[in-house]
């Protein structure tokens, strides 16, 4: 038969046989008996919750079909244990149908209920039925579509604390039910009396003492053996004391010491395909918002889950390998009209706990939940109640430990706050509040957090840092008097309205030192863009900069944060508005305004004129000695050197090629890029060396020289240096000394606020 008739494409053979490997050596080692053990233990654990969450969903005026509706989620968890233990991607995943899309189904069952109350029971168990499997089905599609298409990031990252309080929240309704499994009480305020009853005592009391000593044992010795030892020993001590007093296993089940089993009528599947034409199906169409509702409930529990056996175990899960895993996994439970599921965290906790961690276990759990469902579960009439409960509270009082004692020594009291009034809410409200509530405080503490954050990296003025083009003496002069009349903010990160308040505030108080400012640059360079909000403080800002005759720079802004500032300003004003392409252009920008107002404001003023040309003068007389320097040199080198010659825009000095030699610029201006063509780092002049690390042999030049008009240049080629140390030592040392000035002076200055970073 050609190998394409078998059904199994060839990318899904080399899988199958890896899994198929994976399996025969884990059962051919100490791994085998610990998935048994666990892996019999979770079963009961399952099997004693199915009943619980099928009452559930079938309440009120289904109640009578809770039976039917416990071989729903049994098959439920079957399935789900089955496929996600073969392509999970944690190998000790047990999945199951959760806790929390039920209960949003038995909003939907009462709506349905109401809805066709003139109906049979038959007709409305039908449509329920039809409904839980639509939702199961739609929920299977996205989540193998969010897989496929590789979108598991999207949802991936839930706050630390609420996985935390979500995992915490988990163990107290846990603890909760435990009792009540154990008590056979339905715990609410009125039953709580109940509880101190002679004949309630033991029962509940004999679970705590076991779930403490189980939970001791696991802390200090912990081991595979320990969860199912302790099984079998409850198991014998319970009937050997029913022996001892001479109580038949058919009263202590009346008593409620012994498990009553399933539900009586519980089997799969729960209608005929002859039930289905009892349908309303325009009921069923009237509740997709809600279904839709319950689609995303399980999302959320899918990403919770994950994040807490990613918390627990330390592993970390491949998220689009885990929908897809939970989407097959609900796509064959909706097939036998189970509710939605996933990954269970307490029960997979387990087995890392007992090092059960292999696909064996899921399997394990699997197959004897399937045993019950399809064959019947006699044996568990023989388990004790207050073991069941027990087995409930070990887990419960496990994440109870593990995230509301451990952590409030380790966590910020912030951070503890929110796992703690999580729990509270999923133990008092539920889980959808919770988690819901959780969110919102979560969003509260980030802004309040990110708004503590200044959005102002740094703030100089430009007389503190110029830009890198190559200015002449007089104009630096007019920028060492009056560039403190123009204020530079280099900003950073996402701008909101708590960080941008700020920001508006410091610009404000810019705007009233006399004189008043000739400029502000704003740069963002750094900013990741900023909403609406932040975008009506800015616009405010420039408003009140123009209206005082202060220009506005902004520098390096995207597209997009253009596209956000627009709507801010009418049509006249956007078109005034001064853009540069980045954080040098401002500066430039910025300087012209400087040098330009100075000259408007003082031509005529002889006081002003006669302190700028003292200055000029001293910077002057020291620019000259330096050119008289060079000439010299230059004059001294010249049997040494090789004379250039470049046209405007052509390159001098070729970043990542090999230089041969060291170049003097003796005509002309160039200007040095980080690469070709990248950014300006500065402007070269008359005297000023390119390449100098090549004059000591052949190197790679790490940034390109471009010439920005005419230029002359003279080349030292390394043997020509070698030449020279040899014939003259005191040129050779004036030469390094002029080097070692030259590239001391044109180093690049620290932004200020930058810890002396370039």
């Amino acid at each position: 038969m050609p190998e394409g008739g078998t059904g199994v494409s060839r990318g899904q053979k080399p899988a199958l046989r890896s899994l198929a490997s994976e399996l025969r050596a884990d059962a051919r080692s100490t791994k085998l008996p610990a998935a048994v053990s666990t892996g019999l233990v979770l079963a009961v654990l399952l099997v004693v919750f199915g009943p619980t969450q099928a009452a559930t969903i079938f309440a009120g005026p289904l109640d009578p079909f809770v039976a039917q509706g416990t071989g729903m989620i049994l098959f439920g968890c079957f399935a789900m244990c089955l496929t996600t233990a073969l392509t999970g991607s944690y190998k000790g995943t047990v999945s199951m149908p959760n806790f929390a899309p039920a209960i949003a189904l038995l909003a939907i069952g009462s709506a349905v209920a109401a809805q066709l109350s003139s109906a049979s029971d038959e007709a409305v168990f039908a449509t329920m039925v039809a409904i839980v499997a639509l939702t199961t089905l739609i929920t299977a599609v996205i989540f193998l579509l969010i897989g496929r298409f590789r979108l598991a990031n999207l949802f991936r990252f839930m706050p630390y604390p609420i996985v935390g309080g979500f995992l915490a929240g988990l163990g107290g309704v846990l603890t909760v039910s435990s009792i009540s499994i154990a008590s056979g009480l339905a715990l609410e305020w009125e039953t709580l009396p109940e509880l101190l009853d002679p004949d309630t005592i033991p029962k509940w009391g004999s679970s705590v003492v076991y779930a403490a000593v189980l939970l001791l044992i696991s802390k200090v010795r912990p081991h595979y053996l320990v969860l199912p030892a302790s099984v079998v020993l409850a198991v014998g001590l319970c009937h050997a004391v029913l022996l001892i007093l001479g109580i038949s296993t058919e009263d202590a089940r009346a008593a409620g010491i012994l498990f009553v089993g399933m539900p009586v009528g519980t089997s799969w599947p729960p209608i005929e395909l002859a039930g289905l034409a009892h349908v309303n199906w325009n009921a069923v169409a009237s509740q997709i918002p809600g279904i839709l509702g319950v689609t995303l409930i399980t999302l959320i529990c899918i990403v919770l889950n994950a994040g807490a056996v990613e918390l627990g175990s330390g592993a970390e899960l491949d998220m689009n390998r885990e929908f897809q895993a939970d989407g097959a996994a609900c796509l064959v439970a909706s097939l036998g009209a189970s509710s939605p599921g996933c990954n269970s965290s307490p029960m997979t906790l387990i087995n890392h706990a007992t090092g059960a961690e292999t696909r064996l276990t899921g399997i394990v759990v699997a197959l004897a939940v399937g045993s019950v469902l399809f064959f019947g579960g006699d044996l568990l009439a023989f388990l004790p109640m207050p073991l069941l409960g027990g087995l409930a509270l070990f887990v419960g009082l496990g994440l109870l430990i593990d995230w509301l004692v451990a952590t409030s020594k380790t966590l910020p009291r912030s951070d503890y706050g929110m796992i703690l009034l999580v729990a509270l809410v999923i133990c008092f409200f539920g889980f959808v509040e919770g988690v819901v509530l959780g969110l919102v405080a979560a969003v509260i503490f980030f802004v309040v957090r990110y708004s503590a954050v200044d959005v102002v990296n740094a703030s100089f003025t430009i007389r503190e840092y110029w830009s890198k083009r190559v200015l002449s003496a007089i104009h630096r002069v007019i920028l060492q008097v009056q560039g403190d009349r123009v204020r530079v903010y280099r900003l950073r990160g996402y701008i909101i309205f708590g960080n941008a308040s700020p920001l508006g505030d410091r610009l404000k108080e810019a705007l009233k030192a006399d004189p008043t400012p000739i400029g502000l640059l704003l740069d963002f360079t750094d900013v990741s863009g900023f909403d609406i909000s932040a975008a009506n403080i800015i616009c405010r800002s420039i408003r009140a900069a123009n209206a005082q005759g202060t220009n506005v720079v902004l520098s390096a802004m995207t597209a997009r944060s253009r596209s956000t500032l627009r709507p801010g300003f009418s049509e006249n004003e956007w078109q005034n508005l001064i853009f540069e392409e980045d954080f040098d252009r401002g500066l430039e920008r910025c300087e012209d305004m400087v040098i330009a107002a100075w000259e408007r404001l003082n031509s005529e003023s002889e006081d002003a004129r006669d302190a700028l040309f003292d200055m000029f003068v001293d910077h002057s007389l020291r620019e000259l000695n330096r050119q008289a320097r060079f000439e010299a040199l230059a004059e001294r080198l010249e049997a040494w050197v090789q004379p250039c010659t470049y046209a405007a825009g052509e390159t001098i000095v070729a970043g990542g090629e090999i230089q041969k030699g060291m170049q003097f610029l003796t005509e002309g201006r160039a200007v040095v890029h980080a690469a070709e063509a990248g950014e300006r780092m500065r402007e070269c002049g008359p005297g000023d060396v390119l390449a100098p690390q090549a004059a000591f042999g052949a190197c790679l030049a790490e940034r390109s020289v471009v010439a920005q008009g005419p230029c002359r240049t003279v080349l030292i080629a390394s043997s020509a240096r070698q030449a020279l140390e040899r014939e003259d030592a005191a040129l050779t040392v004036e030469l390094d000394r002029y080097l070692i000035e030259a590239i001391l002076d044109y180093r690049p200055r620290p932004l200020p606020g930058t810890g002396g970073r370039f």
